[in-house]
């Protein structure tokens, strides 16, 4: 191989581009260093090389026509091409060449290349990218126009390629989006960046769907490069139970004003039966049989069992829909109050821990659980003496409160059904109860963010312990 003698052959020796000379009949006349360490041929090795013999088969024909050009006196040309490695690798390649003439006549081509390797593998690895995402990934011009779509778009919208790229990409919206779509290429032609943009796009068989888009945009090269995500049944999902909370609260607005009627419309003739219970007995003579007396006393039990029902059942449909006005609440004094309002034997003894927090909670629904649970561990006590604690302690996001009892405790068989509604576990003639007053406490506990569970076994009391989520009340709850 020639040697070159040129005041430049070291600044192409150190070049990191291939630069090459080759003869009108292709012999190399000079190949720089990054040439043969690219290509892992030695100078002795190039000098029996051809130009053909480095480039790739694929590429032989085009390259043979670009020299010819060049020998016939064709100006300087860019070339993209493949060198092929001595050890068979394929190189691709860009760059430019061009032929010097001394009296009319070719002496040699020259060129000088880039080896692109790196680029094209990332390239083919955007396209593999491009081509199997599942989302709509796009090229757009602020001019309006598709640039360069992937098939998600065909498999989605049912369109061509060449459909989409040939209109503007307007021409597909629903028209009550065109406005504020056109507005947001505005924004992204000014440097702006889209995030869950969403608008319509109508596909091939009329039919619309809901796409949602992020673009970023190349204000200097007016280029908008978008992924969008088909939301259509996300957005028929979100409309079906927007109707399902409608009809939902339509229905609970009917089952409270029915319960509210019922409860009403129930006290006043059970009132009137209570009532005519005591006129009875006044009426009757003072010898009436004690049987007779405690029929009668049994009969206005009842009547003020189903009273309480009726009140219960009320409470119980409005638990936690109820507006409340949340505000500071100090537990200990809370739970003081109920104890005096309780108003528990003398042998019963209700503990609150001194450290209970002050917490904001909508006090009603607070003191109605305490009320409850305190109430219960009173009320099944069997002995005439006892004790009940109440404590607290602070869990993430809120506090836990727990209140012990010691009294019978409750079977793991009966602690699922304790929670539903119409429960007891005592006969109703031993221990007067409507069984709503757990389910209800369950409801407000678990409307305001809460858990309620039970830990007990037989003869070692019971523990109930509830959360309530610091944050969970708002004003007008």
């Amino acid at each position: 191989m020639a040697q070159r003698d040129d005041p430049f052959r070291d600044l192409c020796e150190n070049a990191s581009d291939l630069i090459q000379s080759v003869s009108p009949q292709g012999k190399f006349l000079y190949v720089n260093r990054a040439w043969k360490r690219t290509l892992g041929y030695t100078d002795q090795e190039v000098d029996g090389l051809n130009v053909m013999d480095v480039i790739h088969p694929d590429s032989r024909d085009h390259c043979r026509q670009i020299m010819g050009g060049l020998l016939d006196g064709a100006s300087a040309v860019d070339i993209k091409t493949d060198f092929i490695t001595k050890d068979g690798w394929r190189v691709p390649v860009e760059g430019s060449a061009s032929c010097r003439f001394q009296d009319g006549r070719p002496v040699a081509t020259r060129g000088i290349f880039r080896d692109v390797s790196r680029r094209r593998r990332a390239e083919d690895e955007l396209d593999r990218l491009f081509t199997l995402s599942p989302d709509l990934l796009c090229i757009a011009g602020t001019d309006g126009y598709f640039k360069r779509v992937n098939p998600a778009f065909e498999k989605v919208l049912g369109y061509r390629p060449d459909e989409l790229l040939s209109r503007a990409f307007v021409d597909f919206i629903h028209p009550d989006d065109k406005q504020q779509t056109m507005e947001e290429v505005e924004r992204l032609a000014q440097g702006h960046i889209t995030v869950d943009f969403q608008n319509r796009y109508r596909a091939r068989d009329g039919t619309y769907r809901w796409l949602s888009w992020r673009s970023t945009p190349l204000p200097d090269r007016q280029r908008i490069y978008a992924v969008a995500r088909d939301i259509t049944e996300q957005k028929r999902i979100q409309a079906a139970m927007d109707r399902q909370a409608l009809e939902l609260a339509r229905s609970n607005a009917d089952l409270e004003e029915f319960a509210y009627v019922a409860s009403h419309d129930l006290r006043a003739p059970l009132r009137a039966i209570a009532n005519l219970s005591e006129w009875i007995e006044e009426d009757m003579p003072d010898d009436l049989p004690p049987q007779v007396r405690e029929h009668l006393q049994t009969l206005r039990r009842r009547v003020q069992r189903m009273e309480q029902l009726t009140a219960d059942l009320l409470a119980y449909s409005r638990a936690g829909r109820e507006a409340g006005h949340a505000e500071e609440v100090e537990t200990g004094g809370l739970v003081r109050d109920i104890v005096a309002l309780l108003s528990p034997p003398q042998g019963i003894q209700v503990r609150p821990a001194p450290d209970l927090p002050r917490i904001r909670a909508v006090r009603s629904a607070l003191e109605h659980v305490f009320r409850n649970l305190i109430g219960n561990a009173i009320k099944h006590h069997p002995g005439p003496e006892g004790t009940v604690r109440v404590e607290a302690r602070a869990v993430g996001g809120g506090w836990e409160f727990a209140v012990s009892d010691d009294g019978p405790g409750i079977p793991r068989e009966d602690q699922e059904r304790i929670f539903q509604m119409f429960q007891t576990l005592q006969a109703r003639d031993e221990v007067e109860g409507s069984g709503m007053g757990l389910a209800l406490v369950k409801k407000i506990v678990e409307r305001h963010g809460g858990t309620i569970t039970l830990e007990s076994a037989p003869g070692k009391g019971a523990t109930f312990r509830f959360t309530w989520r610091a944050g969970a009340e708002k004003e007008g709850d």
